[in-house]
């Protein structure tokens, strides 16, 4: 069975890498992708725990590939090396994630194939994961439709926990933004993202199911709510409200989201996210602050405390790219209280194939 798992990987990893490089050869135009991170953490012995992030990417007409390699100077150099590979032909598109971790042994492999036409999008994933001695599947099936007016999404996961990704409460409301298909590798308008959380668990049975639902106003306010089912029945809600302030003259932006986690039974956590961008002809600036309740077990409707303070700068003009970002808090990834990116970005065009 295991044999069986492995030549299905490769099979994946062939079939995305001959897409890719079959729009390569019809394609006129080549656009390159040359990224460098380094992040560093607040912990002991700080400076010698710094990580260092570098990622690649060429993207030919609709197509694209890419390496993600992350390294630190611990005694496990290595914390991952993925390669993606993406095409798009539409109303199709597929993306394939390739990653290994500490000294390139086989973590994870996913599928993504997506159909998307008219404001309604049908797609699946697939995930392999290395749980040794064995590999799990997972699978997640997505459907949404979209309009000028609402959003209307469901996730099911099959072998797979935490199916929505991105489920940071500070970017709620969240139907609004896609949960999978995107095939960058980086996110620099949006000052980069963190890794999935799903994750995949055995047997391969239904695990979830996440319904979400959000309505706009004029692109000034917008009312969200999301809900997880599971087998043993309805588990979570998420309801939100955020108002967006607009001021053309100035480009700035200023959003204030106030959610509740009801977990059932009995648990609930407010978050009270406020974020605040600024953008000039070549420079973006934006802040997220984040204060919530004390998070469960702790008491009921408390209150609210400093979850945490990010602020990020975006750097760009013609082909380069620099963004910065600082986080510090308790809810800052790695648990560190203090979290300090550091990214630029080269991208070059040229032609003649």
């Amino acid at each position: 069975m295991n044999q069986i798992y492995r030549g299905l990987i490769c099979g994946i990893c062939v079939l995305a890498l001959v897409a890719s490089l079959g729009q390569i050869a019809s394609a006129q135009t080549v656009l390159g992708r040359f990224i460098s991170e380094l992040s560093f953490n607040n912990v002991s012995p700080y400076f010698l725990n710094a990580e260092f992030r570098v990622l690649s990417r060429i993207s030919v007409a609709q197509a694209a590939f890419a390496t993600d390699t992350k390294f630190d100077v611990s005694s496990t150099p290595l914390r991952w090396q993925k390669f993606i590979a993406s095409v798009e032909i539409n109303p199709l598109s597929a993306r394939n994630r390739l990653t290994f971790t500490n000294g390139f042994t086989f973590d994870r492999n996913e599928l993504v194939v997506a159909l998307s036409f008219g404001g309604i999008s049908l797609g699946v994933e697939l995930i392999l994961e290395n749980q040794s001695p064995s590999l799990e599947v997972g699978l997640v099936v997505e459907a949404a439709v979209k309009t000028l007016w609402f959003t209307v999404a469901n996730y099911a996961g099959f072998g797979v926990n935490r199916v929505v990704e991105d489920l940071d409460l500070d970017q709620l409301p969240i139907a609004n933004e896609p949960f999978g298909f995107d095939p960058r590798i980086v996110k620099l308008d949006t000052f980069s993202e963190r890794e999935p959380d799903r994750v995949v668990t055995a047997p391969f049975v239904f695990t979830e199911d996440i319904v979400a639902v959000e309505f706009y106003a004029l692109d000034v306010a917008s009312f969200s709510v999301l809900g997880l089912l599971t087998p043993s029945g309805f588990k979570k809600l998420i309801p939100g409200v955020a108002i967006k302030v607009f001021v053309p003259t100035a480009d700035l932006t200023l959003r204030l989201t106030l959610s509740s986690t009801f977990e059932f039974p009995g648990a609930v956590l407010t978050f009270w996210p406020f974020e605040l961008s600024v953008r000039w002809s070549f420079l973006q600036w934006r802040s997220i602050t984040l204060l919530a309740d004390p998070p469960p077990p702790g008491p009921p409707n408390g209150a609210f405390s400093f979850r945490k303070q990010v602020f990020q700068t975006l750097f760009e003009l013609a082909f380069f790219r620099a963004f910065t970002e600082i986080c510090f808090g308790p809810d800052c990834p790695g648990g560190s209280g203090l979290e300090w990116r550091l990214g630029a970005e080269l991208r070059f065009l040229f032609g003649g194939l």
